[in-house]
């Protein structure tokens, strides 16, 4: 009797030690690593990032993946400040099982890169929640799904995004130049981005697991031992989950929210909630081995509409609010002499509609205050003011067109002036200039003139302006 419970308990040994699919102690490790002051904060162009880029490739290697592209390195030219720097996405392939099921991809991705050093560079950004906790888990469910007896009946690629903190370029860069065959092929996209805060969260963030068609019955079906939460539709727009989304790709952004010191140096490994980490990575183990066995992974309308069209992979329309200040004068064509320049100020909102990645139309309704220094003091003018341009870009662009501004009320000085009168109460002129767009901001620097004079009859009086603009998409 006694041997047979020695027996039983040597098997429950064995079941405790290799039953175990993820590690904390593991997890712990990689983000140790890669949160460590040798790495100096992981920013673009340092010594202390390719040490990390070596850290993952040699861990997809031993893992047993195989390289995606000819080489684990999808490298790329990125401009920081007035230096070129060369950026990586390490990405590597589980092939599926299934005959017919390995040609369909799902992607398991997280940004690598952080902030590097501070300003003074007496310290460093270690980044251990943003994100070596999503490189971690990455890395653990590459070794996961390396192993012969779990590969998935679908193929799995797996990427370590760069140049995430700069504005999502390795994402960007791996969507933009992957054939379109494969990226048609890619059936669901996951990004880990800060999951290493799960108890101090109080559950698994999930947004986007709504594009999904049965996406959100799919999370609550393996929430055991966590609570999910924000499985909506929306896909995160900070994220590496928003290039795929664009092209019509589910993606889910796996979330324990900000609750670490994010973007400080005070974001240490010692902070994370390791045993948090270890349910995450078990948990998207059980819901991606369960997604890459259905016969179909179906998007909802929106999604397949999106990736159905020819070059959808850009927003059609956004819109947004807008404010710009700047200053503005009235140039006495007929004299010898021009009016002094004022403040100027718009504000309004701002439709766009791209019909081609690299062309837009820009509509703005904004109301308008320009002014000018006169003989009695400050003449000036309020309006509506509706201009329309056509942009040509996106990050970097320029753009062009008209205005038409509906005057409302003027004054000079303190005499208020009536548009029966002398005074013109539509203006017709142009817009010029150029714009910087980062992710939903947008600053541009654009000039205005007149095509009139202010002033039906007497002296030529043209209109001009200058404008900082803001906008913010929605």
């Amino acid at each position: 009797m006694k041997k047979f419970y020695i027996f039983f308990l040597l098997i429950f040994l064995v079941q405790i030690t290799f039953g175990q699919t993820f590690s904390s102690d593991k997890l712990s490790k990689h983000v140790h690593y890669l949160a460590s002051e040798e790495l100096e904060g992981r920013a673009l162009g340092t010594a202390g990032k390719d040490k990390a880029t070596s850290y993952i490739l040699d861990h997809f290697q031993s893992a047993g993946l195989q390289p995606f592209f000819p080489s684990y390195k999808q490298e790329f030219d990125l401009k920081v400040n007035l230096a070129w720097v060369k950026a990586t996405n390490v990405v590597g392939l589980v092939e599926g099982s299934d005959p017919a099921l390995k040609q369909e991809y799902i992607v398991l991705g997280a940004h690598y890169d952080h902030l590097g050093r501070t300003k003074d560079r007496k310290d460093y950004y270690p980044g251990a929640d943003d994100n070596a906790s999503g490189v971690a888990t990455l890395l653990e469910l590459a070794s996961y799904y390396g192993k012969p007896e779990n590969r998935p009946k679908r193929s799995m690629i797996f990427i370590a995004f760069d140049a995430e903190e700069s504005g999502l370029y390795g994402s960007k860069y791996f969507v933009d130049h992957v054939s379109a065959d494969t990226l048609g092929q890619i059936k669901a996209m996951f990004s880990f981005d800060m999951v290493g805060m799960l108890s101090k969260n109080g559950g698994l963030g999930l947004k986007g697991i709504g594009t999904l068609a049965d996406g959100k019955e799919l999370a609550h079906k393996h929430a055991r031992e966590l609570q999910v939460k924000n499985v909506s539709s929306m896909i995160e727009m900070r994220t590496d989950t928003d290039p795929f989304g664009r092209r019509g790709i589910p993606a889910i952004h796996v979330f324990t929210g900000s609750k670490s010191p994010y973007h400080k140096p005070a974001d240490k490994a010692d902070l994370l909630d390791y045993p948090g980490m270890e349910k995450v990575a078990q948990y998207t183990a059980d819901l991606v081995d369960d997604l890459a066995a259905q016969p179909e992974i179906a998007a909802i309308n929106r999604m397949e509409e999106k990736r159905g069209k020819e070059g959808t992979h850009y927003q059609r329309f956004t819109y947004g609010l807008t404010f710009g200040l700047g200053s503005s004068r009235h140039l006495y064509k007929d004299e010898f002499y021009d009016a002094k320049s004022d403040v100027a100020a718009s504000g309004g909102v701002r439709f766009q509609y791209r019909f081609h990645p690299q062309f837009s139309l820009n509509l703005e309704g904004l109301y308008n205050y320009n002014s000018s220094q006169s003989a009695q003091g400050t003449f000036s003018r309020e309006g509506i003011m509706v201009p329309l341009n056509l942009q040509f870009g996106t990050n970097f662009y320029v753009f062009a067109g008209g205005y038409y501004t509906h005057y409302l009320k003027a004054k000079n000085g303190d005499q208020k002036l009536d548009f029966k009168d002398n005074l013109r109460e539509q203006e017709w002129g142009a817009n010029y200039g150029v714009g910087i767009n980062y992710m939903r901001y947008d600053i541009r620097f654009q000039g205005t003139r007149g095509f009139q004079s202010i002033y039906k009859n007497g002296p030529k009086v043209m209109p001009t302006g200058f404008y900082i603009s803001f906008t913010y998409n929605l």
